[in-house]
């Protein structure tokens, strides 16, 4: 993918994802086939128990998954699966941190991976993704 096509993609997930905003996210980095993403950790995402929430986690996982994904081949895609494994609590002082890697891409379906860490750079969790493209190109130039 071209830079352009990449400052574009970081600018439409930052600017124009409504769900991403509303929870805090917001992706601070996009390569081809990496994206750094961050987690505001405020009331919204923090749970009962004072830590992050499982499902707020996921979401960070999965789109930064999707993301990384579609710097690769600049199309839309959906999820086709995607598993996380919670390793540790966040420390809530600062933000988590996910890195989220194309492992392989293949001519229909994307494999993926997402760290998460804590702002003391402590993993918490991992996530596996596929992803599935749909064939319609994308243009964030």
């Amino acid at each position: 993918m071209t830079q352009e096509f990449l400052s574009g993609l970081l600018r439409n997930v930052n600017e124009n994802e409504h769900f991403l905003l509303h929870n805090g996210i917001r992706f601070t980095e996009v390569a081809e086939g990496r994206v750094v993403a961050e987690l505001e950790l405020n009331d919204v995402v923090i749970n009962r128990w004072g830590v992050p929430h499982g499902g707020a986690l996921f979401t960070m996982g999965d789109v930064a998954c999707g993301v990384a994904a579609i710097s690769v081949r600049g199309e839309s895609l959906v999820t086709l699966n995607a598993s996380i494994d919670y390793m540790d609590r966040a420390d809530i002082s600062g933000k988590v941190t996910a890195v989220a890697k194309v492992e392989r891409a293949g001519s229909r379906v994307c494999f993926c991976s997402a760290e998460m860490f804590d702002c003391n750079g402590k993993r918490i969790a991992v996530m596996k993704a596929a992803m599935s493209y749909t064939g319609t190109k994308l243009d964030f130039a």
